[in-house]
């Protein structure tokens, strides 16, 4: 007797694709639709409601929102600084002097200033210009930071939507496979009543029934997980249908090498990043290295003050105007050491960014030899199958006749189901491998 049918392997399968990649948009089929609980939803109205409706994005939208932000207020560096200041001082013992046996008072006791000042800094040696540069290169690398997190949720998204419909397939062909058991069953009890067959027949039948039916259990149990995993995806309630649209495709892509590996460089979502960090790193440095230059400013201020000779308990009208200037000359080698943390951290992403061109090609790489290897394994598969289904043709017509046994039958009909699931499991894995390309290269799905 040959082992009993088990979806184990297929069912592992999916749930390690569902974690790292998905299948191709391009490798589905169906008609669009409203993207409702009540529509058959496709795989690329999934994705649109997952990146419209996810935390996520709204997440990393906000940081745009506070890098851009950010930029304003770097740049009020480059206007006046412009405030309102007043104050009341009471003094006493009032100084005063005595002439000619007259005293004369040197100060008001009741002080009163009120005046608006300005402060520009009228040059930095680029100081400003350079944080600006600075908070506009962080608010690139959030923009880019949402493109990567929509990049990896649309991915996420057609995993688990693909993986529904893998396991669907599958509960499928269990459904086949025990109604095919059912009928033998049957067929058996009625051999054994009229005396043809035995009933280890029937025993053996039941037994071939109830595995088949703890696989589909098994089977049911996982595409139930990631339908509850779609609706957390798309926003739907916990109670939603999970109506969807598509179908495998077995279609042959053509696969260049070289050409796939420079869209890689050019579009991954973590190279594009990485980059961003090295022109981070890059205006870091430069801002560092102005750390010991000088700045000049001009300074402006008028207003009404008290304490004038000739009437001092009297409000009048005042100004000053000046320039000033700094010029660091000792800061305890601060802005040596910050230099050489910037360098340090600017290695450092030049470093990462040579680390992701070695994963990204080792990943292209591998996701090319997958798609050719599993597109070979899908041409043979497809052969099993209509070679297990002529075989199981064959037993019927023989154990009807009386030629074979029960087994026999059994183990043609066992055949075919793993053909079958054989099929889905290469077929699967040549879709897979080849969204291993897309992601690998980084190509936008939606």
């Amino acid at each position: 007797m040959k082992p009993r049918i088990h979806v184990t392997a297929i069912v592992m399968a999916v749930a390690a694709a569902t974690a790292a990649m998905s299948l191709a948009t391009h490798a589905w089929v169906g008609l669009a639709s409203a993207g409702t609980p009540q529509d058959s939803l496709t795989v690329e109205e999934a994705v649109r409601l997952a990146l419209a409706s996810h935390p996520a994005v709204a997440q990393a939208e906000q940081g745009v929102a506070a890098a851009q932000a950010r930029i304003g207020s770097t740049s009020s560096a480059r206007y006046p600084d412009v405030a309102v200041a007043g104050s009341y001082t009471r003094i006493g013992p009032v100084p005063d002097i005595t002439f000619a046996g007259h005293a004369f008072e040197l100060a008001p006791a009741n002080n009163y200033d009120v005046h608006i000042g300005l402060r520009q800094t009228v040059y930095d040696f680029g100081r400003t210009n350079t944080a600006v540069d600075l908070a506009r290169a962080a608010s690139e690398t959030a923009e880019d930071n949402v493109e990567q997190v929509k990049w990896a949720l649309a991915y996420r998204t057609i995993a688990v939507f693909n993986s529904i419909l893998i396991l669907r397939e599958n509960v499928a062909v269990l459904d086949d496979q025990i109604s095919a058991l059912k009928e033998h069953l049957e067929e058996s009890r009625k051999k054994v009543q009229a005396g043809t067959a035995t009933d280890f027949d029937v025993l053996t039948t039941q037994v071939r029934t109830a595995a088949a039916t703890n696989d589909r259990i098994e089977a049911a149990s996982n595409l139930e997980a990631q339908e509850i995993a779609l609706r957390e995806l798309v926003g739907w309630p916990s109670d939603a249908p999970v109506k969807l649209a598509g179908d495998f495709a077995k279609t042959e892509q053509t696969l260049d090498g070289p050409a796939l590996l420079a869209a890689a460089f050019g579009q991954r979502p973590e190279m594009i990043v990485a980059r961003d960090a090295e022109m981070t790193a890059a205006l870091q440095v430069r801002l560092a290295s102005l750390g010991d230059r000088p700045s000049v400013g001009l300074t402006l201020a008028s207003g009404f003050t008290t304490g004038y000779p000739d009437n001092l308990n009297q409000l009048k009208a005042n100004y000053a105007a000046g320039f000033d200037f700094r010029v660091p000359v000792f800061n305890g080698n601060r802005t040596q050491n910050q230099r050489r943390e910037a360098e340090a951290g600017l290695h450092a992403a030049e470093a990462r960014t040579d680390d992701l061109k070695r994963q990204i090609t080792a990943d292209v790489d591998q996701a090319v030899a997958r798609a050719r290897a599993t597109w070979d394994k899908t041409e043979n598969a497809e052969v099993l199958v209509k070679q297990a289904e002529e075989a199981v043709a064959m037993a019927k017509t023989k154990y009807a006749a009386g030629v074979v046994t029960n087994l026999d039958l059994l183990d043609a009909q066992t055949s075919l189901t793993q053909a079958k699931l054989g099929y889905l499991r290469s077929l699967y894995a040549y879709s897979i491998s080849l969204v291993e390309i897309d992601r690998a290269t980084g190509k936008r799905v939606w």
